[in-house]
């Protein structure tokens, strides 16, 4: 069955701001929706994410638990390939992106890079030389 695995979702409390960070830092296309939607859907290559503000979408309590989350650390990063991986890196460094870990070759073959979005999430970008 074809479809997508998984689709992580990004909380942010302003889309605006999100959309602007996503779209003109890191290289998403916007897929559906638009700054004054509540969730929208972004891609980069294969990989694919939402970007949610809080809502009264869900139950109260999961509604309440979102904000409460909301900006707290966490050592979770999303995982996304990045075939141009080099270019990337040097062009994110060039415009202030917070780099969380530099670019290194890592032990399973592959070199990669961690930043941090304008809200506290990491974001790791890969590639393998061997592909």
């Amino acid at each position: 069955m074809a479809g997508w695995a998984v689709i992580p979702t990004v909380r942010v409390p302003d889309m605006r701001e999100a959309l602007d960070f996503y779209l003109g830092k890191l290289g998403f296309t916007l897929d559906r929706g638009g700054p004054e939607e509540v969730n929208n859907s972004l891609t980069r290559g294969d990989a694919r994410i939402m970007l949610e503000v809080p809502t009264d979408l869900y139950s109260p309590a999961y509604n309440e638990a979102i904000r409460r989350r909301l900006g707290g650390a966490a050592p979770i990063s999303l995982y996304i390939e990045a075939p141009d991986l080099k270019e990337f890196y040097e062009r994110l460094q060039a415009s202030g992106v917070t780099v969380v870990d530099p670019m290194a070759p890592r032990p399973w073959g592959q070199d990669e890079f961690t930043v941090e979005d304008h809200v506290g999430t990491w974001l790791t970008f890969w590639y393998s030389a061997d592909k």
